[in-house]
């Protein structure tokens, strides 16, 4: 992840610390600090968390996170989420069926802002369970990946 996008997500109050003391790992005699930025979601797997995009990646100016705020980020993560359920990757988090874009786009892309900094997709119905399915996860133990290229060009 660049620089300039942790920094934005750190002026934003988003970045999580996860702090290790020597007592909590005896093997190592040092203090470990580590930094998470937001993270996407395309499925409750643990093989599908991707690094959050970044919106210079995928053609937006170098400017353009100066200017940015949480709800343009929201707009942006939710365009490479649309592009995700076109080609088939994204599941509900909570059901875990295949979305698609349907004729009425029966799900949505929620930002977790509590415990875990995450966007991720759910079906409108099943909202209600997502913080039973969140319990017990823990940011600093899932691995990421990059996240898929999606054209975000406007047509």
């Amino acid at each position: 992840m660049r620089n300039e996008l942790l920094a934005w997500f750190a002026r934003e109050g988003l970045l999580l610390t996860n702090v290790l003391s020597p007592e909590q790992d005896p093997e190592h005699d040092e203090i470990k600090i580590a930094v998470r930025a937001p993270l996407v979601a395309l499925s409750r797997s643990n093989d599908d968390f991707r690094e959050c995009p970044d919106p210079v990646l995928f053609g937006y100016p170098e400017s353009s996170l100066e200017m940015m705020t949480l709800d343009d980020m929201n707009e942006f993560v939710l365009s490479w989420f649309e592009r995700a359920v076109a080609a088939g990757m994204a599941r509900c988090f909570v059901c875990n069926q295949v979305l698609d874009m349907g004729e009425e786009k029966p799900w949505d892309a929620v930002f977790v802002s509590h415990d875990m900094h995450c966007w991720l997709l759910t079906h409108f119905d099943c909202k209600r369970y997502l913080s039973r399915d969140l319990k017990g996860r823990h940011p600093f133990e899932v691995s990421t990946h990059s996240p898929e290229f999606f054209d975000l060009r406007l047509t």
